[in-house]
């Protein structure tokens, strides 16, 4: 797809006012008059959205969807919301304020301005299943949990404190960023590029994956990951089968966050599996999971011992390949 439909006016928005109450807010010590009018400023506001596109969708109609421009009728096709979980699993639907407040845009490749009462919206769907919203989030972003766009500040003493809105530390943002990395970004361009992707897999091994993980920090935001964090082993396993082992960084491991990752690629069919091994609950096992090219995420079976995990996975692959003949 044409990277050139990034390069848009839509990127141009201001919202001083918003990220004013953002500050005032922050200053405040969670003051609930200065809470209510930030959400009163935020449902005004429009806002930055990362979104997904079906992979077959007409050009130029995608480009005056992004410029904003009206469509005609028959002409709209279903946007897909990008969505980050935080180091508990919590979802929310990120958003932002102003293109000053996206780090890098790699990340989120396309991106829509639409009104926050639509983001609000989407984070009130039972369906969606989110907690919130993230503003901001590579910036040190705010999260608003679902219960302050609920909540009637009318009926709240003057003198009360209602801490709905909380600023991300540092190291929230790192499970952010690099959650985001192993269950957004490297799926996501695993399935679109495929045998490139699986190039530079094999060619920079490590130092690609450096990058991958470096990606949310942009240039201001220093990474806490480097090459030597990361060990990257392609295997030819027949003339059908490439696998690539990778080892994760150690540092940052939490429940949920993936400790090692496995790419199987048939260079003749161009077939390609994402799995990872994810860590575990306190006192529970690990679990192996996988991505699907729908950008599905899976918890398929307690993770195997270690040094069998790749056997495992060629199981797996070799067992859905039967069921599906």
């Amino acid at each position: 797809m044409d990277k050139k439909i990034l390069e848009r006016a839509s990127y141009d928005l201001k919202n001083e006012e918003l990220e004013q109450a953002i500050a005032d807010y922050t200053a405040s010590n969670n003051d609930v008059r200065k809470l209510e009018g930030l959400i009163k400023i935020f449902r005004e506001s429009q806002v930055l959205v990362p979104v997904a596109f079906p992979k077959q969708v007409d050009i130029k109609v995608l480009q005056k969807m992004l410029r904003g421009e009206p469509l005609k009728e028959g002409e709209s096709f279903p946007l897909f919301p990008v969505t980050m979980s935080d180091s508990k699993g919590n979802k929310f639907a990120p958003a932002f304020t102003s293109r000053d407040k996206v780090v890098e845009t790699k990340d989120f490749p396309y991106m829509i301005p639409v009104p926050a009462d639509q983001v609000i919206k989407n984070a009130l769907n039972e369906k969606m299943n989110l907690n919130g919203v993230l503003l901001n989030p590579q910036t040190g972003g705010f999260v608003f949990r679902k219960q302050a766009f609920l909540t009637d500040f009318s009926k709240i003493p003057a003198d009360a404190q209602k801490g709905q809105v909380k600023k991300v530390s540092r190291e929230e943002f790192v499970i952010l960023a690099r959650n985001s990395v192993e269950k957004n970004q490297i799926p996501r361009m695993l399935f679109e590029q495929k045998a490139e992707f699986i190039r530079r897999l094999e060619d920079e091994r490590e130092e690609f994956m450096r990058e991958l993980y470096s990606r949310p920090y942009g240039d201001k935001v220093p990474s806490p990951y480097t090459a030597e964090d990361f060990s990257v082993m392609p295997l030819d396993i027949d003339e059908e089968t490439t696998a690539v082992c990778i080892e994760l960084p150690g540092k940052h491991v939490i429940p949920h966050i993936a400790l090692s990752a496995y790419i199987v690629w048939n260079p003749k069919t161009e077939e390609i599996y994402y799995y990872m091994i994810e860590k575990g609950q306190a006192g529970e096992s690990d679990v192996l999971c996988n991505i699907t090219p729908d950008g599905k995420h899976q918890e398929l079976m307690t993770a195997p011992p270690v040094g069998s995990e790749l056997s495992a996975v060629l199981d797996l692959i070799r067992e859905e390949k039967e069921e599906a003949e």
